[in-house]
């Protein structure tokens, strides 16, 4: 449009003004004459969307949920030998199960990713598997009609085109987790055990090993033991005892011997005199007072043995009382002898002769026999010192003996007493171990009997209805969205660039000239058709290769779904 104005002197050089504030007006001048500009990516944008959603294959999810069952032992009776966590452990079973040769196995079973195999390395492929396949994490749920139940469940997910394979292959991910759980737990108990046991046998042996230290040491210190003291103590004091025993019954054996001898002393005396020949009227008579001298002899040796007895003895001990018998004997034998003496006296007459009397010589041979006796025994008292002579020497040497080896004892004392220490350690790290060990083989026959903690499913994937993926509607959405965002970005580009007088306010405005009229632009109508003919005939290809392309993307969808 031109403008017909007063003319102006203008500067030679061209002068930079800054834009004027554009109203509602210019806004809707601006859309109007980039209308092509903004509707024709709009239009690209609603074709884009629709082609790449209805292209983009359909996903389908299948889940399925996977319960903790507790424990049907209470832990207060059997305690679990498997310390980690079940998260932890439902960690590690998933590992487990998407590492590569797990689901290679699964892809070839199911024949999973047929298209994918042909253009793309194995490696990649199991890859994409490994984000289809989704694990949730522990939730705690509420189930049962009448009794409301708590449990611990997570859910297990895969994601595929084919909804029917989403839901087999999401079956045998669910059963992998429950018997790799089984199997991981199992494994995971039996090596706690095994390890017990290992273990409990070195232990036995280290106590196998102290026990043998401690009997050899024993035997070569036999006495030397601390608890033995007391024992060596009693057994010193015993043999002390015996010594003093032994001296006393040597001392009463040595008493008994001069006893014997003086008796033998005066049988023989006795003897000797009786032997010889006496006048008859007096044989009699001195053969009584020969026995009487011997009676009393006997009398006062034995009284004096007796006063010496009791120095040492009570009245009570038999040697007194044997020597008390023998006193009141030879009393009473006394008294006999005096009463024949005086009744021989009545009946003596006549003239002497020399005779030895019968009775003299049956005393003789009473002598004899006595003498004997006497003899024997002091043989049998000699042989009993000797006896005891010996005991006494042998129990003095076993009596220093011991005594040094009680006196040599401190040092043994230590080690036996280390020794002992190192026992006790050991027997309680034994014990201790065997309580462990057999509180992890229960653990470990309750997990193989399957009454421990493990998973169970709790709810199967079924087959899933409708696809959670593409969302079409939103792609399309955000395609016109971005269609007419990048519209109105070119339509203001242009519209920037473009820096001629558009209207009159635009002349007003910038030549802060008073307009007094107007020419409109005058073109050539031909030129004019055949520009708008042009401009219907791209946007009608426009339109129908956009409508073409929305249509077979639909019907390529709607085809390969059926």
């Amino acid at each position: 449009m031109s403008s017909m104005t007063h003319p102006v002197q203008l500067p030679d050089q061209p002068i930079s003004v800054p834009r004027r504030a554009m109203d509602f007006e210019d806004y809707v001048d601006i859309v109007r004459r980039h209308r092509s500009w903004i509707l024709g990516p709009a239009f690209a944008g609603l074709v884009i969307g629709v082609v790449t959603a209805y292209l983009w294959p359909d996903s389908y999810l299948a889940t399925g949920l996977i319960r903790v069952v507790p424990p049907q032992v209470p832990t207060r009776l059997v305690q679990t030998n498997v310390s980690e966590e079940m998260t932890s452990r439902i960690n590690t079973v998933y590992q487990n199960i998407i590492s590569r040769a797990s689901l290679l196995d699964l892809i070839q079973t199911n024949k999973l990713y047929t298209d994918e195999l042909k253009r793309l390395p194995t490696d990649d492929v199991v890859e994409q598997m490994r984000r289809d396949i989704g694990l949730g994490n522990m939730q705690y749920m509420s189930r049962g009609a009448g009794i409301q139940q708590t449990v611990n469940a997570f859910s297990v997910s895969f994601s595929y085109s084919d909804r029917r394979l989403a839901q087999k292959v999401c079956l045998a991910l669910i059963t992998r987790f429950t018997e790799e759980s089984i199997r991981s737990r199992a494994s995971m108990s039996e090596n706690t055990t095994s390890f017990l046991k290992d273990q409990y046998e070195l232990a036995k042996r280290d106590l196998d090993e102290i026990d043998s230290r401690i009997a050899a040491f024993r035997t070569r210190n036999v006495g030397e033991l601390p608890e033995q003291e007391q024992m060596m103590f009693s057994r010193i004091t015993a043999m002390e005892a015996q010594v003093q025993a032994a001296n006393g019954q040597i001392s009463r054996a040595q008493q008994d011997k001069l006893q014997l001898e003086a008796q033998l002393r005066d049988l023989r005396e006795q003897a000797q005199m009786l032997s010889q020949p006496v006048p008859e009227s007096v044989a009699v008579p001195t053969m009584r007072n020969d026995r009487l001298i011997e009676a009393e002899r006997d009398i006062e040796r034995a009284e004096a043995a007796l006063t010496t007895m009791r120095e040492s003895y009570k009245d009570s001990h038999p040697d007194v009382q044997k020597l008390l018998g023998y006193i009141e004997t030879k009393r009473k034998l006394r008294d006999q002898i005096v009463r024949d003496s005086e009744a021989n006296k009545a009946d003596a007459s006549g003239k002497p002769r020399m005779v030895i009397s019968a009775a003299n010589q049956t005393r003789v041979k009473e002598l004899s026999s006595a003498i004997t006796r006497i003899q024997s025994t002091l043989q049998a008292r000699d042989m009993e010192i000797e006896e005891l002579s010996r005991q006494i020497k042998d129990s003095a040497a076993k009596l220093r003996a011991a005594q040094a080896r009680l006196e040599s004892s401190p040092g043994a004392n230590q080690e036996y007493v280390q020794l002992m220490r190192d026992r006790s350690l050991i027997a309680s790290r034994f014990e201790e171990l065997g309580r462990k060990m057999q509180d992890s083989s229960m653990a470990t026959e309750l997990v193989n009997r399957g009454q421990g903690e493990m998973l169970e499913m709790l709810e199967a994937p079924v087959i899933p209805e409708a696809p959670y993926a593409p969302k079409r509607p939103l792609i399309i959405g955000v395609g016109i969205v971005l269609g007419f965002g990048l519209g109105i970005a070119l339509a203001a580009g242009r519209e920037i660039k473009d820096t001629s007088l558009k209207n009159l306010k635009d002349v007003r405005a910038y030549t802060k000239l008073t307009v007094l009229g107007s020419v409109p632009l005058l073109e050539n109508d031909f030129v004019l058709r055949r520009r708008r003919r042009f401009g219907w005939l791209m946007w009608a290809a426009a339109l129908v290769l956009g409508a073409l392309l929305i249509a077979g993307a639909i019907a390529y969808y709607y085809m390969s779904r059926a």
